[in-house]
């Protein structure tokens, strides 16, 4: 009986596996593509990480049992590991010996090293690896020497050298197999074999270090296995990790003389379950969306399945079958529909995936998503079952009134609205941080998709009152026309509610998917606008004051590279205000105009540019003709002689005068300083009498001196001089030297103490109380620049720290060099893809090109486009935009299903009155437009509905889960709402063709019932 039944209905249960395969399919694929991802990321993450953040390294002294010793550390580590998949390094270390460098007088110092399983981490260039037999052979150490100190050094394998006491035959050298490696932690040493005066390691074997070491250091360095960790495992770390320092310090077996616990491990993990916390609570949103469609489109399809057994049940029931029975028989009819259709779809995506290289999707993922699937879509049909049990055939007025229906509306508006507004209430609440918080709401991801049921709500409650004023226009008419349409609508509005609901809410989510899509994504380019700043950033490697041994850099090398357009020297560094720091950009006024690139809402340049240009012009001196390749300088009563050489941003450059001749790199024109050094002790003068500069055919030319302004001494930056006045001549002193070798420095007449306009930012600001025009003292490189705030921005491009100030580099240059001994070098070059240039605007092409140059050989290239791609394809939350997108094309196919099983079963209940509209004169032709024009006109009413509640919802919410997603935002940079308007355009045209096929197909069907139709067989 249960078979037979199940096969009168063949088509109906067809759709219901047909609903719940593509259902169980689209959310094993999209949850399984959000916990993939998420793994990856943290996966990604954790592997790209700088060694010192991906790892953490203990470090005490050798024990006297050290396998006891090792041992007790790895106990240490696995208990506090929250069950995360860890790697443990241990290395020993010796003191640094003096090292007796062949063939040279220099202090150096030699470090003896032992690792364990260096093999797998380290390649053995040349030689063998010490072993424990040549631990001493005639009081020589075997050792492997890093192959860069071996030839800093001008050892080969078979060379020996003396180390403290200690003498160490070189068996082989080596490198590091990953310098990046979580073995080597970052250590400089072990990285590139040089660190300063020191060079190593020397790797021996344990024995050999125990012989002539009595207590060296050991270091375990713990690191988390990257291919295998998954976030719970990360937020597990995260919490138990911070206490591996005391429960090391608290066992006697590890602690000899203190343990020294160093590495952001701890802090990384906690940063990586934050953005994992922020990405799953996004994720969410989609997800919901997809499980209201799917949950009204399963409604719907039980509700056809109870509309075309309406009379075998009454039939059934008549004959003395209970209700309880016919639930029964449901019960297993479903399981036996449901639970095969489940595990299919969930397989089939599986199987789907894998074949065609998409994301491994873990077979447990798939199973409780096919088994929520089922037991989901079990409720659906039982309860349906169930209510077409009790009730039978009834299809009451009540049902079918305009009354209750409005009363239905309003109830389900109400509670639709309210519960959206607390919802988005409560996710804006939590997307600005006002709960101080960085886990998921779980109150607030359902905002978005209640609020797109909301929309639905408010649109059935509007659509009665068009519908009757266009029935009241049309009622005079003869034809029936479009009033038979309008006044079928207005009786059946329940039974076109589910299908507006459906049309609606993929609507809004199509428009959601598309603002989403492109708020995060250009999000995610004005973040890589303001940390770059600029299209491509060269950042110098050595930073610091200039000497002869590091001469200075500019920005000319780079105005030679093909498809660079503008480039300007830029200090960024750190400064303090009282005991708070922040960060110091200096890059000229007119550079800053031309170079940096960011929204004019956060970082205005023109304006900014503006601000900073000081009032009069800084960093005057004594021009060089054009092509000046060296300075002729005669002094007198100078012992040694430096000028100060500026180019046109306000960069520095010594020229030290040797044998009366200083060397003048290209570029820098500006004569701005003069140091003089006297050999004389007391009263004294020094001055520069006579320049005369010599360009590359040897034309020397004479600088004029007589009309230049008197120079006056800094006596703020001068070296041992406590007197100093302007000389008789312009660039002359009489000072008193306080010792022999003092410097008095000499420049054009200035002010030291007037103040640098800046520009500070919105978090300067609020950080240290301060209003626009406010004085403010800055202390960088240990000398104080007085500033006065001229403006404010939202953030500080090319700087970290949201703390920061922008400054002119001439400006803040001359005020350093009024006041500060030693000048400083730029620590960075900006610069500007020219769209004509050869790289043709493309920064990516553009810092390819600069590195090809040779002009950043001792310098970190970045670039606007490299850095926009790094948080588009490896961000955390990534994978958000595809599962919204994947979501509103899940939507379109579960609204067709639910639209075609709504015009089925408005097909069967309206059998009745084909019929008599024959018998009043309506022809089956009229009857199929009518139908046609009921579907579509719903249909389009629906779509316009939900696309303008899909805009409301997203100017709601976008912005919102955009900055959720994304870590590392600065508070003052607010996402702004756009919509990927390509893609949009698609989704609208597909989802209109599903409303036009299903009123079609409607209409068609429609029109055949109504010609095969004969009066008398009409049922009311």
């Amino acid at each position: 009986m249960r078979v037979k039944r199940a096969r009168a209905h063949g088509a109906v249960i067809a759709t219901v596996a047909a609903w719940v395969l593509v259902v169980a399919a689209v959310t094993t694929g999209l949850v399984g593509y959000l916990v993939v991802a998420s793994q990856d990321g943290v996966r990604e993450a954790l592997r790209d990480a700088p060694p010192t953040e991906a790892a953490v390294q203990a470090t005490t002294r050798l024990g006297p049992d050290p396998a006891d010793q090792d041992a007790a550390v790895r106990d240490a580590v696995a208990a506090r590991s929250g069950g995360a998949p860890l790697e443990v390094y241990r290395s020993l270390a010796g003191g640094e010996d003096a090292l007796a460098v062949p063939g040279s007088d220099e202090e150096a110092r030699g470090v003896l090293a032992v690792y364990d399983d260096l093999g797998a981490h380290a390649e053995l260039v040349d030689g063998v690896w010490p072993i424990e037999a040549q631990a001493t052979r005639g009081g020589t150490v075997a050792a492997a020497l890093h192959a860069t100190a071996a030839e800093a050094l001008g050892l080969a394998t078979g060379d020996d050298i003396l180390i403290g006491a200690t003498r160490v035959l070189v068996s082989g050298t080596w490198l590091p197999a990953d310098p990046a490696d979580p073995f080597w932690f970052g250590d400089p040493l072990e990285v590139t074999g040089v660190d300063g005066s020191a060079y190593g390691p020397f790797v021996i074997s344990e024995a050999a270090l125990a012989a002539v070491e009595p207590a060296p250091q050991v270091r375990w360095r713990v690191t988390p296995r990257a291919g295998d960790i998954t976030p719970g495992q990360v937020a597990a770390l995260a919490g138990d990790l911070p206490g591996l320092a005391t429960t090391l310090e608290e066992d006697d077996r590890v602690n000899v003389r203190g343990v020294a616990v160093s590495g952001e491990l701890a802090a990384m993990a906690a940063a990586l379950e934050a953005d994992v916390d922020r990405g799953t609570s996004v994720s969410a949103v989609p997800l919901i969306v997809l499980v209201a469609v799917a949950v009204v489109t399963g409604a719907q399809v039980a509700r056809l399945l109870g509309v075309v057994r309406e009379v075998e049940t009454t039939l059934l029931r008549s004959r003395g079958l209970s209700a309880a029975q016919l639930v029964w028989w449901s019960v297993l009819e479903s399981v036996a529909v449901v639970l095969p259709s489940a595990a299919l779809g969930s397989a089939a995506t599986v199987a789907a995936l894998r074949a065609s290289g998409g994301p491994a999707v873990d077979v447990s993922v798939a199973a409780w998503c096919a088994a929520g699937v089922a037991v989901g879509t079990l409720g659906l049909l039982v309860t349906g079952a169930a209510l077409t049990a009790r009730h039978g055939v009834e299809d009451t007025v009540a049902f079918t009134s305009r009354r209750a229906t409005g009363a239905i509306g309003w109830t389900f508006a109400a509670v639709a609205l309210i519960a959206a507004a607390v919802a988005i209430w409560q996710l804006r609440r939590y997307g600005t941080g006002a709960d101080g918080g960085g886990s998921a709401d779980l109150l607030a991801t359902p905002g978005p998709a209640l609020a797109l049921l909301a929309c639905a709500a408010v649109a059935l409650l509007a659509v009665p009152f068009p519908l009757a004023l266009a029935e009241r226009a049309l009622a005079g008419r003869r034809r029936l026309g479009l009033l038979l349409p309008a006044w079928q609508v207005t009786r059946r509005l329940p039974v076109y509610a589910s299908v507006v609901v459906l049309v609606v809410v993929t609507a809004g989510a199509g428009v959601l998917a598309a603002a989403y899509s492109a708020t995060w994504t250009g999000l995610q380019e004005d973040l890589a606008d303001v940390r770059t700043g600029a299209d491509v950033r060269v950042t110098f490697d050595r930073a610091g004051p200039l000497t002869q041994a590091r001469p200075a850099e500019s920005a000319e090398p780079f105005l030679r590279v093909d498809g660079v357009d503008d480039a300007v020297g830029v200090l960024a560094t750190g400064a303090r205000i009282g005991d708070e720091s922040a960060a110091l950009l200096a890059l000229p006024s007119d550079g800053l105009r031309d170079v940096v690139e960011t929204r004019d809402d956060v970082f205005p340049a023109a304006r900014v540019a503006d601000a900073v240009t000081p009032a009069r012009e800084r960093m005057t001196g004594i021009e060089l003709p054009a092509g000046t390749e060296r300075i002729e300088v005669e002094t007198d009563g100078v012992a040694a002689a430096t000028l100060l050489v500026a180019d046109a941003d306000g960069v520095l450059a010594q020229a030290v005068v040797e044998d009366g001749v200083a060397e003048v790199l290209p570029g820098f024109g500006t004569v701005v300083a003069a140091d003089l050094t006297v050999s004389v002790a007391g009263p004294t003068a020094a001055a520069v009498t006579a320049l005369r500069a010599v360009d590359g055919s040897g034309t020397a030319t004479d600088l004029p001196l007589d009309g230049v302004a008197p120079w006056t001494p800094q006596l703020a930056a001068s070296y041992r001089v406590s007197l100093g006045d302007p000389g008789e001549s312009p660039l002359s002193a009489a000072i008193h030297a306080n010792s022999t070798g003092a410097t008095v420095r000499l420049m054009p007449p200035g002010d030291a103490s007037e103040p640098v306009p800046v520009v500070a930012s919105q978090a300067a600001l609020d950080r240290f109380g301060l209003e626009i025009g406010d004085p403010v003292s800055l202390h960088v490189v240990g000398t104080r620049v007085d500033a006065r705030v001229e403006s404010a921005v939202a953030v500080v491009p090319g700087v970290a720290d949201p703390v920061a100030f922008v400054a002119d580099l001439p400006s803040v240059t001359d005020s350093l060099l009024r006041t500060a001994g030693r000048p400083q070098r730029i620590t960075e070059v900006w610069l500007s893809a020219g769209v004509s240039g050869g790289a043709g605007g493309d920064t990516a092409a553009l810092a390819a090109a600069v590195e090809d140059s040779g002009a950043a050989v001792a310098a970190q290239v970045t670039d606007r486009q490299t850095v926009r791609s790094g948080l588009l394809d490896h961000g955390l939350a990534r994978h958000v935009v595809p599962a919204f997108w994947s979501v509103a094309a899940a939507a379109i196919v579960l609204t067709a299903i639910g639209a075609v099983a709504s015009a089925a079963t408005l097909q069967r209940q309206r059998r009745g009155e084909l019929a008599v509209l024959r018998v009043v004169g309506v022809a089956p032709s009229e009857q199929a437009r009518s139908r046609r024009i009921e579907q579509a006109g719903m249909g389009i009413l629906a779509m316009v509905a939900g696309a303008v509640g899909g805009v409301v919802v997203a100017a709601l919410t976008v912005t919102v889960l955009a900055r959720a997603a994304t870590s590392g935002v600065p508070e003052a940079l607010d996402p702004v709402g756009g919509a990927s308007l390509g893609a949009l355009a698609v989704f609208a045209l597909v989802l209109a063709g599903v409303v036009a096929a299903v009123a079609l197909l409607h209409a068609s069907r429609a029109g055949r019932d109504a010609a095969a139709a004969v009066p008398g067989e009409e049922r009311r």
